[in-house]
């Protein structure tokens, strides 16, 4: 070595441990900005330290690629251990000489006190079968940009598909950091953002959702959001690249108020989006579920005193409507005939049978065994009530496709009348009840609706 190398070697405390004639170009223009190098041998997968800074050295002794890896679970943090053991690997490193790009690893190493220093690594090609790693300490104010910098990447760069300043004045734009993998069509810059913002909402976005985002991301009732709420948050969707759905997020908020400038971040929320979804549709299912008689698909009768309950408490004038209690004649020995799982498809047939004949707006459930209700609101007139009674009684008796042998199939219903009769479902089912038991006694297969003086099946 020369003098000059001499003196500054001594000045910075460097120890040369090995030091062949062309690994000097590498080891002096380098002693005063890294506290070691070590070079790695792509054959072997051994390393051996060229030089190292007394007190600050980290990688300081000669070691096999299995001596490294074991040094990682024993002194590296265990968030950049899988880096750190990938890293020093004679894999990575013959990729790197092939592609001869040099590498760069930032982890935590526990000192002897047992806290833990930030330590930078930089690989480059040597050629001649070698790699040269440079190693040295980060000081306080670089390990907290790079911190920052992490916290950024990771949680702003990483989440965005891209990252633009946008000028609220004048409609100039400038994408700041962008994800090509996840964007399509989005001009790196511009001078007009409402006219890149509608083509690209014409071209991209799914036809539900375009009139929507051209209202809520024009640059007026952008500054108007950011004035009063200081931030603007909207989704939509749009078709992916592949072809598939895609579920996006824009976020506005203010970089500088007073010069109007404004940060625009728009992530992909697909997953969240979706899964949100999937429980929504979970939690409907449950509470259908909750409401729905697993045999008929019909209500059952929590759910439908509860709707029925639900629109005459809800109405401001009590609407006109109609209760019937329809009680099936003769499903007893229809049952004891047949069977039950016969007795099961009859029913079925009963419930398929009183939607082809009610409205889509009626209220149709089961509450009993062979005991329904419909509720009929906004009926005209009792005549109209009564035509739809009858066509109920026809159409249960001509049910096709069951072969009853010879048992009967029929029902009785009693009906009650909204607000005549009551003004919520306890007192319309009590004396529709009493109805359908006396059509029963006028010889089954009827309807009949409630009038003073009828009489409750239990009294004689």
């Amino acid at each position: 070595m020369g003098e000059g190398t001499e003196d500054r070697t001594q000045a910075y405390m460097k120890h040369v441990v090995l030091e062949p004639e062309h690994e000097k170009e590498y080891a002096q223009p380098l002693l005063t900005l890294f506290d070691e190098l070590l070079a790695w041998d792509l054959a072997s997968g051994d390393s051996r330290i060229i030089f190292y800074t007394e007190g600050r050295g980290r990688l300081w002794e000669n070691r096999t690629e299995q001596e490294f890896q074991a040094f990682a679970w024993s002194h590296v943090h265990p968030r950049e251990c899988s880096r750190f053991r990938t890293f020093f690997s004679t894999v990575h490193m013959k990729e790197l000489s092939a592609d001869r790009n040099p590498d760069r690893l930032v982890y935590r190493q526990r000192t002897e006190e047992g806290d833990y220093v930030w330590v930078e690594v930089v690989a480059i090609t040597a050629g001649g079968g070698t790699m040269l790693c440079y190693v040295r300490d980060m000081g306080k104010e670089e390990q907290k940009r790079y911190m920052q910098e992490q916290i950024i990447d990771q949680y702003v760069y990483r989440k965005c598909d891209f990252f633009l300043c946008l000028d609220g004045d004048t409609g100039y734009y400038e994408i700041l950091q962008k994800n090509d993998s996840r964007i399509q069509g989005q001009m790196p810059h511009s001078g007009n953002y409402e006219q890149e913002l509608e083509a690209c909402i014409r071209k991209y976005v799914v036809s539900e959702d375009r009139d929507l985002l051209l209202e809520k991301a024009s640059m007026n009732n952008v500054l108007d959001v950011l004035e009063r709420e200081g931030e603007l948050m909207v989704s939509y969707g749009e078709k992916g690249m592949d072809g598939r759905y895609a579920r996006k997020l824009l976020r506005y908020v203010y970089f500088d108020r007073q010069e109007r400038k404004i940060l625009l971040m728009r992530q992909d929320i697909t997953a969240e989006y979706l899964e949100q979804r999937r429980q929504k549709k979970r939690l409907s299912d449950a509470l259908l579920h909750a409401r729905i008689d697993s045999l008929t698909g019909l209500y059952n009768r929590q759910a439908v005193n509860a709707k029925i309950n639900g629109i005459l408490r809800e109405a401001a004038v009590m609407p006109p409507s109609v209760l019937l209690f329809i009680d099936l004649d003769n499903f007893k020995t229809v049952n004891d005939t047949l069977g039950h799982r016969y007795g099961d498809k009859v029913l079925c047939s009963v419930a398929e049978c009183f939607r082809q004949v009610l409205r889509t707006s009626d209220i149709i459930g089961r509450v009993g065994g062979d005991e329904f209700v419909a509720f009929l609101s906004g009926v005209t007139s009792l005549d109209e009530a009564r035509e739809c009674a009858g066509r109920l009684c026809q159409a249960v008796s001509r049910i096709p496709d069951l072969d009853l042998k010879g048992c009967g199939l029929s029902c009785s219903i009693g009906g009650a009348v909204c607000p005549r009769d009551g003004r919520d479902y306890d007192s319309l089912l009590i004396k529709a009840d009493i109805a359908v038991y006396e059509a029963k006694r006028r010889g089954k297969n009827q309807f009949a609706f409630y009038e003073p003086g009828m009489k409750p099946h239990s009294e004689p």
